[in-house]
């Protein structure tokens, strides 16, 4: 979402460094460790979610917070999710990470491109998973920090804040990668933020563009994948934010109306966003089964 500066300063040299060399390590396809392997595409595997934003008073609730929110768009029967709460600095060692197949990254109203302490011990973990073979989805702020962390750079949108149902139109890349899902040119998804990526990490590509935003997909080899709007999202959450934004004057009373009108016109495609963020999560792409194989025949 983002409510802060807008942008971060010039990443430091060793900043650079560790991006890069993360990103050599997911493009060759470092070897996935054999638990990995072993659960990628079925049931019975590990899921953490990295939360990087406070439960809100309805939402906790209406659902229990947004842990249960994520797992009622990804979990399946005999996995084992734990939520991490990252915005506290709740963060997994290197040992309870191994242990994990794949990590979700959720929402935040803090900004990716700042450098409070959280957010920067956030960005390492990010690079240390990455090197340990783990597959990341990142959603809207994880979206962002996401890029950061493999040396992209994000900030604020020239376009303001986009609120509401979206349609967003996946790229020839998105086609191919989820060929399976034969996806249509519309894939409508609700959207709440006002920072975005301004230029992608290294080697990495679009999956989605919008009319509002350039880059409302990417991916980075078979492990990292951000998704800038919110597939766990539903009409009743989105309003329950604009309403607590209006009433701190953060956004405006036709931002809202906006926002409420663009459910009459579409519906968020729930299902289809559930097959593409499990497929990419959980190893189903053909890509990322092929390599799989590769890893279980070495």
């Amino acid at each position: 979402m983002g409510m802060g500066p807008v942008e971060n300063a010039a990443a430091s040299a060793v900043e650079s460094a560790a991006a890069s060399a993360v990103e050599a390590a997911i493009v060759a396809g470092a070897a996935l460790p054999a638990a990995a392997a072993a659960a990628a595409g079925g049931a019975g595997g590990s899921y953490a979610l990295l939360q990087c934003g406070e439960d809100s008073e309805y939402v906790r609730k209406a659902y229990g917070g947004y842990f249960e929110v994520f797992r009622a768009l990804l979990a399946e029967d005999g996995e084992r999710w734990r939520v991490y709460r990252a915005v506290r600095g709740e963060l997994p060692s290197d040992a309870e990470a191994a242990s994990f197949d794949g990590f979700v990254i959720s929402g935040s109203c803090s900004d990716a491109h700042a450098d409070e302490p959280w957010i920067l011990a956030l960005v390492d973990l990010i690079r240390r998973l990455l090197a340990a073979g783990k597959r990341i989805l990142g959603v809207c702020f994880g979206h962002q920090i996401l890029c950061r962390a493999l040396g992209g750079r994000t900030g604020r949108s020239s376009k303001g804040w986009d609120i509401g149902v979206n349609c967003i139109h996946p790229t020839a890349a998105a086609a191919r990668l989820f060929a399976p899902l034969k996806l249509p040119v519309h894939m409508p998804v609700i959207e709440f933020h006002q920072d975005e990526v301004w230029e992608l990490p290294p080697k990495a590509e679009v999956l989605a563009r919008s009319e509002k935003t350039g880059v409302e997909m990417f991916r980075l080899g078979d492990r990292a994948m951000g998704v800038q709007g919110h597939p766990e999202y539903s009409k009743d959450i989105l309003m329950s934010i604009a309403d607590r934004l209006l009433q701190r004057n953060l956004i405006l009373d036709c931002q809202v109306d906006v926002a409420k009108a663009s459910f009459d016109v579409r519906q968020p495609d729930r299902d289809l966003w559930k097959k593409v963020c499990r497929g990419f999560l959980k190893g189903r792409l053909p890509s990322q089964q092929q390599k799989q194989q590769q890893v279980a025949v070495l």
